[in-house]
């Protein structure tokens, strides 16, 4: 009797800690999609505003050259004529 009542707890406890893995991916998804859509909308904004006020430009190319580091992306955006 004990051990079929332990076997069963074991079995609810093994059911709610999927609940709660698959819980918790989802929310990473979600805060990732999030974080993707934000750079998306952002960078959006500042080329939108390069092209309508080309005084905007300086501040977004001293960003630019700040921000991106990784060797890979700096050689991208020369070839896209954002970095000299």
């Amino acid at each position: 009797m004990v051990n079929n009542k332990l076997e069963t707890l074991e079995k609810q406890r093994a059911r709610i800690q999927a609940r709660i893995a698959e819980e918790e991916a989802k929310l990473k998804s979600k805060t990732r999609k999030e974080d993707t859509r934000l750079k998306i909308l952002v960078g959006a904004a500042f080329l939108n505003d390069v092209e309508h006020h080309p005084e905007t430009r300086a501040g977004v190319l001293a960003v630019l050259e700040r921000g991106i580091t990784i060797d890979r992306d700096r050689e991208f955006l020369k070839t896209k004529g954002w970095l000299p």
